[in-house]
């Protein structure tokens, strides 16, 4: 059901007090008033510099609420629209006045809507006024505010900018189109859908708890063969074709294991081959009363809003850090109880991607089946894997793979995790330019002997996250060799000091 849908039952059921949380004002004020009138209502406006008007005969100052509050006792069948009148509902009298109007209005089949950015009713009006969700625009609307800006678009081209600028208010949407048009010469390019991704991820950055990412390349992950089957199964799931055989949005998964080894690279990887915006959540947790139930749900509604995308949730056991505590009076365990209800009712296609090192920190109910479509263990790179990650990184800085021994770099580097490999190359890298050489195998071999891995450092932690993993979750890649503690022994032995 949409919003003029919603505002229409309002009316024919005669609900007095309804409160819309949106900072779009025009454009839930202009709904609004389409639908009172059509249904024969009188459409009253408040705000803070005109006071109550209809029309331009102004019917009370704004700085007189004993006016106000007669004029909307005299009203019959009339349509009030409150705009940012929330910081008035700190007087006591004010909110006598207001709940008193709002019984008087059952009988008057008066209305009175309160719009504002923030949302905040007191307690004592609460169960007197109905909240009710405001949409992003539509890709429709979108559509119309480039024709309004470039009377010749095509329907193509509405489309493509529709799409572009989803979870996005209206005058965002404007301003931003009109920068892009602007710099593109009037006309819809890839270079145009670009600077409108770029000024929409700079929006996003604003709020503080999500960030846009939109990775040029494909990125590569070496390895990881059974999440990258699992994950090509369900890439024409969110098809109408899929909806149509019978198959539900895949919900998202939980991706756990040893630092380094990818995770995070799996949502990028996601994302592109997908052809979806990737949503990276910041933080929620704010230090003001309710503010971070606010954010979280602000977070999870423009995540709908840009639809279908994939959310990616880095180091979720830090993310949600104080759950079953009380140290922090609570806001943690409803923070994290908001999100676990939204991701079991939403259904929007919205692909979770959660990250985390240390899974023994996460609250039960966020691993139990059916949360997410699948938990995986990412282990430690198997000697072919580590041969594609040598690979891949080699390619990176422009030289040819088939130039190296891999055989001979991969057996060398057993215990090594993606990024510490990585790593290696990019050492391998300096010192052979400090020596004024390119780089070979010695000087890769030379930096690997030199490099202690975290799986010696932290062994014990590292094969207790190993044997938890193998039993809980389902692995992420054919790793069938098993590190040999002579192995382990053999590299302390080669460290150079």
């Amino acid at each position: 059901m949409n919003f003029k849908e919603t505002v229409s039952n309002i009316i024919r059921g005669n609900v007095p007090g309804i409160e819309v949380t949106t900072p779009e004002w025009e454009r839930v004020e202009k709904d609004i008033i389409t639908v009172a009138r059509s249904f024969y209502l009188e459409v009253w406006l408040w705000d803070a510099v005109r006071g109550l008007h209809k029309g331009e005969e102004r019917i009370s100052p704004s700085s007189n609420i004993n006016e106000l509050i007669a004029a909307i006792e005299k009203a019959q069948n009339t349509a009030i629209i409150f705009k940012n009148f929330n910081p008035n509902f700190k007087s006591p009298a004010i909110q006598q006045a207001i709940r008193d109007s709002l019984y008087a209005a059952k009988t008057a089949g008066n209305i009175l809507f309160f719009i504002s950015a923030s949302g905040e009713i007191p307690a004592e009006l609460e169960k007197e006024i109905l909240k009710i969700e405001y949409q992003y625009p539509s890709s429709q609307e979108y559509g119309e505010l480039l024709l309004a800006l470039k009377e010749d678009a095509t329907p193509e081209e509405m489309a493509r900018v529709g799409e572009a600028l989803k979870g996005t208010t209206l005058n965002e949407a404007e301003n931003i189109m009109a920068l892009a048009l602007i710099a593109t010469d009037m006309q819809v390019t890839d270079e145009t859908i670009k600077l409108v991704k770029k000024q929409k991820a700079m929006m996003l950055k604003k709020l503080g708890t999500l960030e846009l990412y939109e990775p040029e390349d494909l990125p590569e992950v070496g390895g990881l063969q059974i999440i990258k089957r699992w994950l090509n199964e369900r890439r024409l799931a969110f098809s109408p074709e899929a909806r149509e055989f019978g198959l539900p949005f895949p919900k998202g998964i939980l991706v756990f294991g040893i630092p380094g080894t990818g995770k995070s690279l799996i949502a990028k990887t996601i994302a592109k081959e997908w052809d979806m915006p990737l949503l990276v959540m910041g933080n929620i947790l704010d230090k003001y009363v309710g503010e971070s139930e606010r954010k979280m749900k602000e977070t999870l509604k423009q995540a709908e809003a840009m639809a279908p995308c994939v959310l990616m949730i880095d180091e979720v056991e830090k993310f949600f850090a104080g759950v079953g505590g009380n140290t922090d009076s609570g806001v943690s365990n409803r923070v994290f109880g908001q999100f676990l209800t939204w991701m079991q009712e939403t259904t929007a296609p919205v692909f979770v991607v959660a990250t985390a090192n240390n899974i023994t920190k996460l609250p039960p109910e966020f691993l139990r089946k059916g949360r997410f479509d699948e938990n995986f263990f990412v282990d430690l790179p198997s000697t072919e894997e580590r041969k594609e990650i040598l690979a891949i990184h080699i390619r990176r800085k422009k030289r040819n793979p088939e130039n190296f021994d891999l055989d001979l770099l991969a057996e060398e580097s057993a215990g090594f995790t993606g990024s510490e490999i990585e790593q290696v190359v990019i050492s391998a890298l300096f010192r052979a330019f400090s020596a004024g050489k390119d780089i070979d195998t010695s000087t890769l071999l030379e930096i690997i002997k030199e490099t202690i891995p975290l799986s010696v450092t932290m062994q014990e932690t590292i094969e207790a996250m190993r044997a938890w993993g193998r039993i809980h979750a389902k692995p992420a890649s054919v790793n069938e060799e098993e590190e040999k503690p002579e192995k382990k022994a053999e590299q302390k032995r080669k460290i150079r000091f």
